[in-house]
């Protein structure tokens, strides 16, 4: 089974996430594997962890903050985890000390308004050819429904790289890993994901990295195809 698991933190990103951020390529996996894109409910990260542990021997399939709550479960759960994907994971990333990312800083008002969602997804991709009606509308109604992020959320992100770093040096990841990243993400450039990388790699030989050219924070999004040979391909050498 492949597990889909979303970013954005709820509440905060100007842009609001679910399952229906994976858009057009969910359906190329469907025609081939078991699949299932969660909506994480949880206000922070050891919390979003617990929603997953119901799913056993699952791919999971990670993007942003989720990439690093899939991460935070393949270290909790390694027996339920048959591998994990971080896709533009830049929860998950080594940040040092560099100026603070405006790319969503100042976002239109009023928030999470149709045209404030769309402002923030044009600045996060490379073309914004895939941001159409029905992302939008569904952004919007998540939106309706979206939970307010606890004020702890920042202090968990912190807390779960810290242990995931802790853990790589240590002992490793216990199951294969790849890291997939666009090649323009506004959020994080490509060194920052072959940290993530290297830092995963350290004791885990079955580690993979890509980059998907002309894309931004939404690969996924942008190069759907291309996107699904890569995830189908680790799936399938993981299984």
């Amino acid at each position: 089974m492949l597990i889909f698991v979303h970013g954005g933190i709820p509440g905060v990103t100007p842009y609001c996430s679910g399952a229906h951020i994976w858009g057009r390529c969910l359906s190329l996996f469907e025609k081939e594997f078991k699949v299932h894109a969660v909506n994480l409910k949880g206000g922070d990260v050891e919390s979003q962890v617990e929603e997953l542990s119901k799913y056993e021997k699952a791919h999971l399939v990670g993007h942003d903050l989720g990439g690093l709550v899939a991460l935070s479960f393949a270290l909790k759960y390694p027996g339920k985890v048959q591998a994990v994907t971080a896709v533009s994971s830049v929860a998950a990333a080594p940040t040092g000390d560099g100026v603070e990312d405006m790319t969503l800083a100042f976002p239109p008002l009023p928030k999470w308004s149709r045209a404030s969602q769309a402002w923030a997804l044009e600045r996060l991709s490379y073309s914004r050819h895939h941001i159409d009606g029905a992302l939008l509308d569904a952004c919007v109604a998540a939106a309706k429904t979206q939970a307010q992020a606890a004020e702890n959320f920042g202090a968990g992100i912190t807390q779960a790289k810290t242990r995931l770093f802790e853990a790589c040096r240590a002992e490793g990841i216990r199951v294969p890993v790849q890291v997939i990243w666009g090649s323009h993400d506004p959020l994080g450039a490509v060194d920052q994901g072959l940290w993530l990388f290297r830092i995963l790699a350290q004791q885990q030989k079955a580690s993979q990295f890509h980059v998907l050219h002309r894309t931004g924070a939404l690969p996924f999004r942008e190069e759907p195809e291309a996107f699904h040979q890569i995830v189908a391909a680790f799936y399938e050498a993981t299984g």
